[in-house]
């Protein structure tokens, strides 16, 4: 049975503040800075070549996230950002493949589409944040070519069913574009299952691995038939290198995506992250998550607090809003309380190294600093 006062030890900040912002970054942990210092001493006893041994731990890197993810590691790229993947996707297909994508989608989810041109549809949600499978379909033209969501809603915290998006696009011949840097390392996605076609992530939220690094997933059908937009010098293969350096085959894995000289430090960060995660068990955080999230809405309802993202299971994430006008960011700061605040909405993200106890403090204040934020009776 996992000992989750061990692991929230790990996690520096808990000794100064209660932290529930992991939507907007997460908290790195001791073990992490310990390993990072440990990379640049030997960048700094080696300098380059040390190059050699870590592109061997790069590849170990590749192997282990496509383990992670059930895919094959010729379908795996590392990504500085998914705002760096969405617009190297924006540039791969024509801009006559019409897009349908998600008002409470975070802005990546169009933005590099539409700076390219590409005509795009959007599905709203209801009043309380569901989006109904219905009104997707409704939005389905012949025209749609393209459907991309991220699993859990940046602002809302809804949890979409992939599995039956994915039944739809494959129903009618749309690709499957998906965006789960809002659940990646605590709620795990089976992408054969969801018949996702491109699957990206930053890992710098839910899994603790500082910012710059992220995967991308392409299935190995579409890896042959797409146009890689742009190239470098570690993108292709060479047949008559040095002597002709323009005699290259474009390399034909998700490889081919990754631009420039390789991040070292943070592909390694991400892998101790990826390692670590998975010492304490995909099935653990998840559940944990869960159970959290289940108390959280609990305790909301005894405090009777107005909250907003009230899903069902299915689409319950770690991220829940509860409307509390006049509270802002500061003043919940000056309580050593980390979340969200505006616009008369506190946004709060409940991980796994959270417990009951920063749940009911944050609450407690809340109830007692305005009763007016009460259901009325």
């Amino acid at each position: 049975m996992t000992d989750w006062n061990s692991v929230r030890e790990e996690y520096p900040i808990f000794k100064e503040r209660i932290y529930l912002q992991t939507h907007s970054g997460g908290p790195v942990t001791t073990s992490l800075i310990q390993e990072t210092n440990r990379l640049l001493t030997e960048l700094s006893l080696w300098g380059g070549d040390i190059c050699e041994q870590w592109d061997r731990e790069v590849e170990a890197t590749r192997s282990e996230l496509a383990d992670y993810l059930g895919v094959s590691t010729e379908e795996t790229a590392f990504i500085p950002s998914t705002t760096m993947a969405m617009n190297i996707m924006a540039y791969t297909f024509p801009n006559d493949h019409r897009i349908l994508t998600f008002k409470d989608d975070f802005p990546n989810s169009f933005l590099p589409w539409l700076h390219q041109g590409f005509e795009i549809d959007y599905v709203d949600s209801d009043e309380q944040g569901m989006i109904h499978l219905e009104d997707v379909e409704a939005a389905i033209t012949a025209d749609t070519k393209i459907l991309i969501s991220s699993d859990v809603m940046y602002r809302t915290g809804f949890r979409q069913n992939l599995q039956k998006l994915g039944a739809i696009c494959k129903e009618r011949g749309i690709l499957f574009i998906v965006d789960s840097t809002q659940s990646f390392g605590v709620l795990p996605i089976d992408i054969q299952a969801c018949q996702i076609d491109i699957l990206m992530f930053h890992a710098y939220k839910w899994l603790s691995a500082g910012f710059g690094i992220g995967g991308m997933y392409v299935r190995k059908a579409l890896l042959s038939s797409i146009k890689k937009p742009f190239i470098g010098f570690f993108n292709v293969k060479y047949v008559g290198y040095p002597a002709n350096a323009s005699d290259i085959s474009v390399k034909e894995d998700a490889s081919a995506y990754e631009l420039g000289k390789t991040p070292y430090l943070n592909i390694l960060m991400f892998r101790f992250m990826l390692k670590r995660f998975s010492e304490i068990g995909t099935a653990a955080i998840s559940a944990r998550v869960k159970e959290l999230g289940s108390y959280f809405v609990l305790k909301c309802k005894e405090h009777q607090l107005s909250l907003v993202s009230d899903f069902a299971a299915e689409h319950q994430s770690g991220i829940f809003n509860i409307k509390a006008p006049g509270i802002t960011k500061a003043e919940l700061n000056e309580q050593h309380i980390i979340a969200r605040a505006a616009h008369g909405i506190i946004s709060l993200a409940i991980s796994f190294y959270n417990n009951e106890a920063d749940i009911d403090t944050f609450l407690n204040y809340l109830g007692n600093r305005k009763p007016s934020y009460a259901i009325s009776k």
